[in-house]
């Protein structure tokens, strides 16, 4: 399994209205994408974040399928240009020592075929995460 997690803090001119949207952009993609076995959004606790999701998918094709289905590019539309900071990592309990080097790859990938998603990301003031070099 392969829990690819997400944490944001929005930039202060953020509404409420935004930021409620943005969240739940975050939870139809749990409840719509079929690569994901479980999910959570929600405030992020004990970090230096405000909001975070997990979502939950079967190895290394399943979070291709997350990384590059409809929903996850329109959260990625509806949401990228209100965050002020964001931290994106994967977290798997397969041992294959090449694992990082794959989910790397499959993130530098999607943002290859999505260049406009790619200009979002490194549009964030503050990025880190897979895919990018930091």
């Amino acid at each position: 399994m392969i829990y690819h997690v997400n944490r944001a803090t929005m930039k202060a001119t953020a509404t409420p209205e935004q930021i409620e949207a943005a969240l739940e952009s975050w939870r139809i993609q749990g409840r719509s994408n079929p690569a994901i076995k479980s999910f959570i959004v929600g405030r992020d606790h004990g970090g230096d974040y405000a909001y975070s999701s997990v979502f939950v998918v079967e190895g290394i094709d399943g979070l291709f399928e997350y990384l590059t289905h409809p929903t996850t590019y329109q959260t990625d539309h509806l949401g990228l240009h209100l965050v002020e900071r964001l931290e994106i990592f994967d977290v798997s309990d397969d041992d294959d020592p090449e694992l990082n080097a794959k989910i790397q790859e499959l993130h530098r990938r999607r943002n290859e075929l999505n260049p406009e998603v790619a200009g979002m990301l490194a549009d964030v003031p503050a990025y880190t995460g897979s895919g990018v070099d930091n």
